[in-house]
C-alpha cells in the first residue's frame, strides 16, 4: 500500500501518537481521531485504506461505530493495537479483516501486513 491512507483511532494522544510515530517515517498519509465521532466524520469524507484501532477505544459503543461503517458501505481492514489486542478482537462486532498486534509492537510484521493490503 504505497502512500496509503491510515486512520488511527484512539482515546488518548499518547497512544495514538505512539502508533503514529511507528509509521510516520513511511510513505503513509496518517490521520488521527481521538473520538469515534471524529473517526466517523473522517471515514465519511475520505477514503481510508486502513483503520488502526487502539484497544482503549473498544467498548460497548464500538458496535454502533461498526454499524455506521456498514450503513455507509465502508469496507476497511482493521488493525487492533494495544494491550491484550487479541482478547479485544473478540469484542468487535465485525470479525473479518482484523489483525491484532500487542505491545511491544512488532513493527516489521505490521509493515509487512500493511504492504500486503
Amino acid at each position: 500500500m504505497d502512500r496509503g491512507r491510515i486512520l488511527i483511532l484512539g482515546q488518548s494522544k499518547e497512544s495514538t501518537y505512539e502508533i503514529r510515530n511507528l509509521l510516520d517515517t513511511r510513505r503513509f498519509e496518517l490521520e488521527i481521531a481521538l473520538s469515534r465521532d471524529v473517526g466517523k466524520m473522517i471515514l465519511a469524507q475520505r477514503r481510508m485504506d486502513l483503520l488502526i484501532l487502539h484497544t482503549e477505544m473498544i467498548n460497548a459503543e464500538m458496535e454502533e461505530f461498526f454499524e455506521f461503517l456498514e450503513e455507509k458501505g465502508i469496507e476497511i481492514p482493521v488493525f487492533v493495537l494495544g494491550e491484550e489486542a487479541q482478547r479485544f478482537r473478540e469484542q468487535l462486532p465485525r470479525r473479518a479483516e482484523v489483525s491484532c498486534f500487542a505491545k511491544p509492537y512488532p513493527v516489521q510484521h505490521m509493515l509487512s501486513s500493511i504492504e500486503a493490503l
